[in-house]
C-alpha cells in the first residue's frame, strides 16, 4: 500500500528500511515522506515500529478522487 501517496513511497519500502536498521528519522530524510502534506507522518512511524496501519487519510482521498474519475 502507498503510505506516502506525496512520493510514492510504499509500507513495504518503509518496514524493509526498518527491518535493516534504518532509523525512521534517515527513512523520512531518504524518501522524502512526509514532508509535503504530512498527513502520512503517523502511519509511516507506526509502520516503522512494526505496526500494522491503514492507509493514511490522503492515501485514501487520492484513492476515492480516481474511482470517481
Amino acid at each position: 500500500m502507498k503510505v506516502c501517496v506525496c512520493f510514492n513511497v510504499s509500507d513495504r519500502l518503509v518496514r524493509e528500511r526498518a527491518r535493516s536498521g534504518v532509523s525512521l528519522e534517515a527513512v523520512l530524510a531518504e524518501t522524502g515522506a512526509g514532508s509535503a502534506c504530512g498527513q502520512c507522518r503517523f502511519a509511516i512511524a507506526r509502520i516503522h515500529a512494526g505496526e500494522r496501519v491503514e492507509s493514511p487519510p490522503c492515501a485514501t482521498q487520492l484513492d476515492a478522487t480516481r474511482s470517481a474519475a
